[in-house]
């Protein structure tokens, strides 16, 4: 395949316009970036976007960056506001090694990067070992780290599981880690996809009970016929997940079990309210933050 060359582009933003950007780079079909915690002031953060170069032209830069100042209600952003960069595909793992540290996750997972040798007081621990790609979903962020803390207190053993976004994969390896003897992954974004393959086999040596699908959910369900799952894991934005909601119903087995994740407090509500009006009940609500993770259920008699 082809080797490709990415923009990186950088700027700082307030914490609390995370969401916003989230929405406005998935409305803009870009599905590649990061946000990173300052450690010297926590109302910032700070965004890694990564563009393929062929695909993006100065006219098309200078037109991103007019959405992105519209957005954050920046009227002439200084020059060194938007920071593009050039890397190698090549160098693109490399890049990363800078940000990571091994993550301890609820009382039973860690996230460790494949590059660091594991500590020995850590050897108890259920280990997921993540070569970052260009796929993110490192455990770092609330959302996935609400996924994780929910999964590791439910049984998995010989269950067949349906991974949403899956990513770089974090949550179909916790998934096989915890027992589950089938899990389909599913991402529009190659990369995603490439990423949740290669750390999937990075963990467990081959990609036994793991099948991938790349395109968007609803064409991928329709035209597999996935179905009769037992957990299905949806880590994503609040906005895609109002509308996947009635056909995450139809893939369930009665009894069967959903984990959603990416939501704000401020849509908790408005995302039970769906719910309920699909026939799923609400068994559990966590809070990380501003986060909060929903878990519900496919009943034979509704109520």
């Amino acid at each position: 395949m082809e080797t490709k060359d990415w923009y990186k582009l950088t700027f700082l933003i307030e914490s609390d316009s995370e969401e916003i950007i989230i929405w406005q780079l998935n409305e803009l079909g870009i599905f590649s970036f990061s946000f990173e915690y300052l450690i010297k002031n926590e109302n910032k953060k700070e965004v890694n976007i990564w563009l393929p170069i062929n695909d993006w032209g100065d006219s098309s830069k200078r037109g991103f960056e007019k959405i992105i100042s519209k957005l954050l209600n920046i009227n002439s952003p200084k020059n060194k506001f938007f920071d593009w960069s050039i890397i190698k595909e090549e160098d693109w793992l490399t890049s990363w090694k800078k940000y990571w540290a091994p993550q301890l996750v609820g009382n039973h997972f860690l996230i460790l990067p494949c590059w660091i040798n594991i500590n020995k007081k850590f050897k108890d621990k259920l280990i997921i070992k993540i070569d970052p790609g260009a796929a993110f979903g490192t455990g770092s962020h609330p959302s996935t780290y609400l996924c994780l803390e929910k999964m590791e207190n439910i049984l998995f053993s010989d269950k067949k599981v349906l991974d949403i976004g899956s990513g770089s994969g974090i949550l179909s390896v916790a998934a096989r880690l915890l027992g589950a003897k089938e899990i389909c992954a599913v991402d529009n974004d190659y990369l995603a996809i490439n990423s949740t393959n290669s750390n999937f086999q990075l963990n467990f040596g081959n990609l036994k009970n793991l099948n991938t699908y790349l395109g968007s959910f609803n064409e991928v369900i329709l035209k597999n016929q996935l179905k009769q799952f037992d957990f299905v894991l949806c880590n994503i934005l609040a906005e895609v997940i109002k509308e996947m909601i009635p056909t995450i119903y139809k893939c369930l087995k009665n009894n069967g079990e959903v984990i959603f994740s990416g939501i704000l407090n401020s849509q908790k509500d408005e995302i039970i309210k769906i719910l309920i009006q699909n026939d799923l009940k609400l068994l559990d609500v966590s809070t990380r933050k501003d986060w909060v993770c929903i878990s519900a259920q496919k009943t034979r008699d509704p109520t």
